[in-house]
């Protein structure tokens, strides 16, 4: 369980990354960090922003060429996943893949370290 008074708001700009279902999608990870950060529900709007819970991976600038060289993972079955995972330390070597199966907020993840070609 991630312990949400620990966290500190992650600083703008966002760049939240928009999973699509079933296309796979790697990050070449630098760094990760873990924080909070307020938005704007895209399937509840009428009731305001909500602070969530986010994982920033930063990444290299050839997997990410423009400004900022990072992404924001939001999903929360996705950041708790993340956050197992990533604790655990960033394997030299190898990308993590994530893939996304079907469109929503009820959709499942999976998240796995796949060497680099």
């Amino acid at each position: 369980m991630i312990d949400e008074s620990s966290l500190r708001p992650l600083p703008p700009p966002y760049e939240i990354y928009e999973f699509e279902p079933q296309k796979p999608v790697t990050f070449d990870i630098i760094s990760w960090e873990i924080g909070t950060m307020e938005i704007q529900p895209r399937y509840t709007p009428a009731a305001g922003r909500k602070k969530i819970i986010a994982v920033r991976l930063h990444v290299t600038p050839e997997s990410k060429p423009y400004f900022p060289h990072y992404w924001d993972i939001t999903p929360s079955r996705l950041v708790y996943q993340l956050a197992g995972i990533l604790s655990q330390g960033v394997p030299e070597g190898y990308l993590l893949k994530i893939t996304r199966d079907i469109p929503g907020p009820k959709a499942h993840f999976s998240a796995e370290w796949v060497p680099k070609v």
